[in-house]
């Protein structure tokens, strides 16, 4: 049974190399000095990088009456907007608040809580338990 087994197999890879064999002769084969005519591959051209630079400020030139020599003002220079602190504000402690859902409400991270608890040292006398209807200062952020 193995023999044969064994026989059938050597047929079959035997058949498949002959067809492959027929097969490639049946493709078109180019010439030997075709591929070398083909056409070059076009050359990649890159765009230099275009680079748009803002104009330099303009400084306005004002003479001098009965003077040909021109007075050069400085530019004013705008700085940006800085935000002042803001002034310290009070919360008032409800039933199951603590400092730190107080700090996510103030400050919008918890983090913050050590902050009023500083703060208000004086008013707190356990962190952990907040009394209701205390009157607590808020520090700016």
């Amino acid at each position: 049974m193995r023999a044969l087994t064994l026989v059938l197999v050597v047929l079959a890879v035997t058949f498949l190399v002959m067809g492959c064999a027929k097969k490639r002769e049946e493709l078109p084969q180019p010439e030997p000095g075709e591929l070398a005519t083909t056409a070059p591959m076009p050359a990649v051209v890159e765009k230099p990088a275009v680079v748009e630079t803002p104009p330099p400020p303009v400084t306005p030139r004002i003479e001098r009456p009965g003077t040909t020599k021109p007075i050069i003002e400085k530019p004013v220079i705008e700085r940006p907007f800085v935000e002042k602190p803001a002034a310290s504000s009070t919360y008032t402690v409800k039933k199951g608040d603590s400092l730190s859902t107080i700090s996510k409400h103030f400050y919008g991270d918890q983090k913050f809580w050590k902050r009023i608890y500083d703060a208000n040292k004086d008013k707190i006398k356990d962190a952990n338990k907040l009394k209701v209807g205390t009157v607590l200062t808020i520090p700016p952020k």
